[in-house]
């Protein structure tokens, strides 16, 4: 290599000099990659060859001596030059984050949050970006300070660790870490002990970094959303509503369909109350007592409006009570990319249907948009997974005992023969569920991974379609997990391949999309007025223009250009938790040890739950036993059932 400093000359002393130390890795990989169009992997590793740690140095303000360089042209040098002198953030910040083995996606999150700051918050603490970028772990906060020399006991970096590991638990849905669990895993991620770290304790406190309750140690987002949350909400809940009686209930719905007992007085306790909760398990009729909910508010005058947490569960809403649903985010006026929220809710009654999927932030945010007065309907079961974020909502509301909760236990459609109904059941009731290959719900052991393979795809591609009379593409397969053989990813690359190997086809990167796939919409899409999670058919490929149509249910079509296929993905296959919050009338569920980490009993009862006309598992009699007992406590660190209650002896 040649010794770089014979490029330089005097007036480089006014040149940008970044403080930030660089690998030539890190600015081989950022040439590399798409922020400097035309350099590619081979032209930037000939030029660090030649430049060494000054190669960025050498692109932005000597381009001709980077022309030397065989393939780089003059006019790509210069070309680079101007890319390097007009980027916002310094291409060395972007060389040293790639140094530090941080991905493209943290990459832009960092950029996206401090902008021109970036390098100064780097060099200032970069633990300070634990609590401030989304998803951003201590771990990846820790690889950066080690690249800067951060020593093992810096103060900033024990209260990062204790950020971290608030956020840690933050993550795994509660919404505080103890004192002592957060000095725990801070000691175990750093190699300090408890004792030392705790000294910082007050630094991380005193700094807004953390809020501490009594023993609880919280992010500020997650303190602002439990404390408010229950104020905002006992203050709805101590609204005074007209009061009814139960022969004020009608016996039948405007259908004719008579309602039973515990469905008048279910009605008539959410109808009586500012603040409500309805739950109960598939089966038991919540969509009637909803429908009746809705019939008595029209009477009332009472202008409902309706949300949901996923785009298939709004459309699902929609779908079973006619009134028009949306996703609590589009509710909201949620600005994609900026995180906040613009609009306020002008509403007699919310009603908010998938209740266990709520987040605590979310659901503070949506009673911060109510009018005063407003009533609030919850819906959901209670007993099916919980949030992917933090907060038990539905749960700590039914628990608190400070807002009325109606619970639905009578199964209709047990009662109409369906074995789903009943499998579900038992398995909520930690019971092995009964079976038979004449119903609805159907149990083939198999003792194998390639067993279970390959019994579901002889299922879908012979068994179903001839005993049945079911076409493939109208089958599901519901899966724990993403990864894995016999995970979503991996299912759906060989259903696809067995199913549907000939096709024509449009190809982006290792994406392989064939005339007659089921495909997802992976993000809600407002031009397309598609929803995160909908499921459609590919129905025509154009090879020369390069796109693919794709028709959805209700005659909806959209048409994808190559480009946009990151906007889908196969659908042969999807996990539980992306069915959540919707139906798929035939179900195949495979279940095998090697899911353990996932086989929880709310798991197998969500997958079940949400078959409606034919739900098969394939799979180890030892897993699916194993996952029907697994009902560890799912309880979660939380003191909302504490405010709630706080916050109505104070009202």
């Amino acid at each position: 290599m040649k010794d770089t400093d014979e490029y330089k000359s005097e007036k480089d002393t006014d040149e940008y000099k970044s403080e930030l130390p660089l690998t030539t890795a890190g600015i081989a990989k950022f040439l590399a990659g798409s922020r400097v169009p035309g350099i590619g992997p081979a032209y930037a590793k000939a030029l660090v060859d030649r430049f060494g740690s000054e190669t960025l140095h050498i692109l932005r303000y000597k381009p001709e001596l980077a022309a030397e360089v065989p393939g780089i042209s003059e006019n790509l040098a210069a070309r680079v030059s101007d890319t390097l002198t007009t980027m916002k953030v310094s291409a060395e910040v972007i060389a040293f984050l790639y140094s530090c083995g941080v991905s493209e996606s943290f990459i832009d999150r960092i950029i996206s949050k401090y902008r021109q700051r970036t390098e100064e918050v780097l060099l200032r603490d970069p633990y300070s970006m634990v609590e401030s970028v989304w998803r951003l772990s201590f771990f990846m906060a820790d690889k950066i300070g080690r690249a800067l020399n951060v020593s093992p006991d810096n103060p900033g970096r024990l209260v990062g660790a204790l950020v971290g590991a608030v956020k840690h638990y933050a993550e795994n849905g509660h919404l505080f870490a103890t004192v002592d669990e957060a000095l725990q895993y801070a000691s175990g991620i750093t190699g300090i002990t408890p004792e030392i770290i705790s000294k910082y304790l007050n630094d991380a406190v005193t700094s807004g970094r953390l809020v501490k309750s009594r023993d609880a140690l919280y992010l500020p987002v997650f303190y602002k959303a439990e404390k408010e949350g229950a104020a905002r909400l006992m203050k709805l809940a101590a609204t005074p509503v007209p009061q009814f009686c139960l022969e004020d209930v009608p016996e039948c719905n405007g259908e004719g369909q008579k309602y039973s007992e515990v469905q008048r007085r279910a009605i008539l306790t959410l109808v009586n109350s500012p603040v409500a909760v309805l739950t109960g398990g598939p089966g038991t009729g919540k969509t009637t007592v909803l429908r009746g909910v809705l019939d008595m508010f029209e009477k009332l005058n009472i202008q409902p409006v309706l949300a949901a947490p996923t785009g298939r569960a709004a459309k699902r809403m929609t779908t079973l009570t006619g009134l028009e649903a949306t996703t609590i985010h589009r509710l909201l006026g949620y600005r994609q990319g900026e995180g906040y929220f613009t609009r306020h809710i002008d509403a007699g009654a919310l009603i908010i249907d998938e209740g266990s999927m709520m987040e605590q932030v979310l659901f503070d945010h949506l009673l911060e948009a109510l009018a005063p007065g407003t009533r609030v309907l919850m819906v959901g079961d209670v007993d099916q997974l919980p949030a992917i974020g933090a907060g038990n909502v539905l749960r700590d509301l039914i628990d608190s005992g400070v807002v009325a909760v109606a619970v639905l236990d009578e199964n209709f459609r047990q009662q109409s023969g369906s074995l789903i109904a009943a499998g579900a059941a038992a398995i909520n009731a930690g019971l092995t569920p009964e079976s038979s290959e004449e119903s609805d719900f159907m149990i083939f052991e198999e003792k194998s991974i390639r067993a279970i393979h390959d019994r579901i795809l002889h299922l879908l591609a012979y068994e179903l379609p001839e005993s049945r009379g079911i076409a493939p593409t109208d089958i599901r397969v519901v899966t724990p997990q993403q990864i894995g053989p016999l995970g979503a990813r991996q299912l759906n690359t060989d259903l696809q391949q067995h199913l549907n190997p000939d096709s024509p086809a449009l190809r982006r990167g290792q994406t392989i999309m064939r005339l007659g796939d089921p495909v997802m919409q992976t993000a809600n899409n407002s031009r397309r007025k598609l929803y995160n999670g909908e499921v459609g058919i590919i129905t025509e490929v154009n090879e020369d223009e390069q796109t693919l149509r794709v028709s959805f249910p209700d005659s909806r079509e959209s048409v994808y250009a190559r480009s946009e296929l990151s906007e889908l993905t196969l659908a042969y296959a999807m996990t539980v938790h992306k069915l959540q919050g919707s139906e798929v009338e035939y179900m195949i569920f495979p279940i095998t040890m090697a899911h353990k980490p996932m086989l929880y009993r709310n798991m197998i009862y969500t997958g079940v739950s949400r078959a409606t006309r034919l739900c098969v598992l394939v799979g180890e009699k030892e897993a699916l036993e194993f996952a029907i007992g697994n009902n560890p406590d799912s309880s979660r660190n939380s003191n909302f059932i504490h405010r709630l209650r706080e916050s109505l002896n104070h009202n």
